[in-house]
Order: structure tokens, then C-alpha cells, then sequence
């Protein structure tokens, strides 16, 4: 037999292999947590005597929650044909965790999102898998970028709540996850350098457009008609037009706040107790370092992401 034959044999028979481990098994990109309905992330899984597993979401605590406390999630079980299993399942060969029976024929649902279900061959066989789930758990729920501060990656936590012993945090962008104490202090400062800047930009933007006013601003004359009399009523302000260019300059120093204001409101929105103290820092601090609190009148909006 000559090498390239060997070669396209070779090839051959691991597509078949994948085929058929993909066959074997539910549709993970049809699957959804049963807590959130988010789509699941594959690492993150319990896995079951029977070929069976349960999956969990990107949002912190879910997977923990879905492996320490099975019993009061699984619903009450529900009768199935095992010919035709629901989705994602129907290509998937699973068999029942008390007794390894293919013939399923009941089946509980986990929670009241998502679709994910656990199969047994009764209702007796269920019963005993919801008195004690942990018996018939195959090992614990692997983590990525597993670390002594934090384990899996999250986009938002469950509520305000620290990332040390929990999920950590990505921020802004899905590479960038904040797993150690060096990625999380730089994390950390960032934020703050972007309150900062949001209070500075607001500054800069008012004083930009203040001295355009006195330099290229063109005020359009009044026209009366007829002379009018005296009076104690202040004189309106003729209208004002700046040329394109102040214009356009001011509009990019208007996204250029707004988009750090944006940036700030999704740090917010992390529910990262730390995180979301350094947002509060740097706005305080860009406040106290720009802002001219001894005029008359202060201006500006409370609003960073909505400040104009």
C-alpha cells in the first residue's frame, strides 16, 4: 500500500470517528442553560453515568450551581419515547445512570429555561437520581483558565459580588480575562483612567467649543421692521454659526466621551464589585482634577455614558 493511500485511509476513518462522535452526542450549539437560557459554553459540564451531561452558561455561578444543588432544579419526570428523543438529543446515545439501560423512557427537565433534560428508564430509577444526584456524577465540572484567585471566565456575575473565589471577569473584550492579580490591577487602572478621561473629555469639549465662539463664531444680524421702544426686557442673543470644521471637531470630541461613557456603563453592568468601584474612582477623580467647581454656574450631566 503506498503512502498516500495510507494517508487518505488514515483521513478517512477519523472523519468517520468524528461523524460518529458528533452522532453520539447532544447538539451543543442547541443547548441552553437551564437557569438563564444563554447559550452553553462546551468546558463548562457535569457529566453523568449514562453518557449523560448537564451544561452551563458563560454567567458566573451557574455551572456551580447547576452541579452542587441537582435536586432542586431537576423537575418531575416526564414520560418520553426513547426512540425519538427531543432535541438536542435525538442523535445522542444515552442510557440511564442507575442501571445503563439505552431504553429511557422518562425524563426530567432541568429547571424552567433552557432545554436540557436528564433521562432514566423509570420513574423509580428518576427518583433515586434525585435523592442523590452526586452518586451517579462520572467527576466534577472541569474549569478554563482555572487559577488560585478565580475559575472560568464570566461576562457577568449573578449580582454585585467579588471575582476572587468566583468567575473571572472579562472585560471588554472576550481574550482579555482578568485571571490573575497583575491582568486584574492593570484591569483595575484602566477602568479608572477611563472615568478620568470621560470628566476631562467633557471639560476639553466646553472649552474647545468656548473659545471657537470667540474666534470663528458668525452672529446672524437681527431685523426689526420697525423701531421698537424702550424696554426693561433683556436683549435675545442673535443666533450663532460655527464653520463646518468646529463643527466636526466638536462631534468627535462628543463620541469620543460618549464611547468611554458606553465603555464605563458596561463595566457597571459586570455586577464586579471592584470594577465597579474603579469606575466610581475615576470619575470622582477626573471631577475633582478638571472640574472648575468656583464658577457660577456648573455644567455637565451626572450621566457619564449619556453626557452632553
Amino acid at each position: 500500500m503506498s503512502v498516500a493511500m495510507a494517508k487518505r485511509l488514515a483521513s478517512f476513518v477519523l472523519m468517520v470517528l468524528l461523524i460518529s462522535m458528533c452522532a453520539a452526542h447532544q447538539m451543543l450549539e442547541e443547548t441552553y442553560c437551564p437557569l438563564c437560557n444563554m447559550v452553553v459554553i462546551p468546558e463548562l459540564n457535569q457529566t453523568w453515568q449514562g453518557d449523560q451531561a448537564i451544561y452551563g452558561c458563560e454567567m458566573a455561578g451557574h455551572m456551580e450551581l447547576l452541579r452542587t444543588l441537582p435536586e432542586s432544579l431537576l423537575r418531575s419526570p416526564e414520560t418520553v419515547d426513547s426512540n425519538h428523543l427531543p432535541e438536542p438529543y435525538a442523535s445522542a446515545g444515552v442510557a440511564c445512570p442507575v442501571c445503563g439501560s439505552t431504553h429511557v423512557h422518562v425524563a426530567m427537565s432541568w429547571g424552567y429555561q433552557g432545554n436540557q433534560k436528564l433521562f432514566a428508564c423509570s420513574d423509580a430509577h428518576a427518583n433515586l437520581i434525585k435523592a442523590q444526584p452526586s452518586v451517579y456524577y462520572t467527576g466534577k465540572a472541569p474549569s478554563t483558565r482555572e487559577t488560585p484567585l478565580c475559575q472560568h471566565s464570566t461576562v457577568m456575575f449573578d449580582g454585585f459580588q467579588s471575582f476572587v473565589g468566583s468567575s473571572c471577569p472579562k472585560l471588554f473584550l472576550p481574550t482579555w480575562v482578568l485571571s490573575s492579580e497583575r491582568t486584574y490591577a492593570l484591569g483595575f487602572a484602566l477602568v479608572v483612567l477611563i472615568g478620568i478621561l470621560v470628566e476631562w473629555l467633557g471639560e476639553l469639549r466646553e472649552d474647545v467649543e468656548e473659545r471657537m465662539l470667540q474666534h470663528y463664531a458668525a452672529y446672524e444680524a437681527c431685523h426689526q421692521a420697525t423701531p421698537s421702544l424702550p424696554t426693561l426686557k433683556r436683549r435675545p442673543t442673535p443666533p450663532v454659526r460655527l464653520p463646518l470644521s468646529c463643527k466636526v471637531v466638536l462631534s468627535v470630541l462628543y463620541m469620543l466621551a460618549l464611547t468611554l461613557g458606553y465603555l464605563l456603563m458596561l463595566v457597571a453592568m459586570l455586577y464586579e464589585t471592584g470594577l465597579f468601584v474603579a469606575a466610581i474612582l475615576g470619575l470622582g477623580a477626573g471631577f475633582y482634577l478638571f472640574k472648575d467647581t468656583e464658577q457660577a454656574e456648573m455644567s455637565g450631566n451626572i450621566d457619564p455614558c449619556c453626557s452632553t
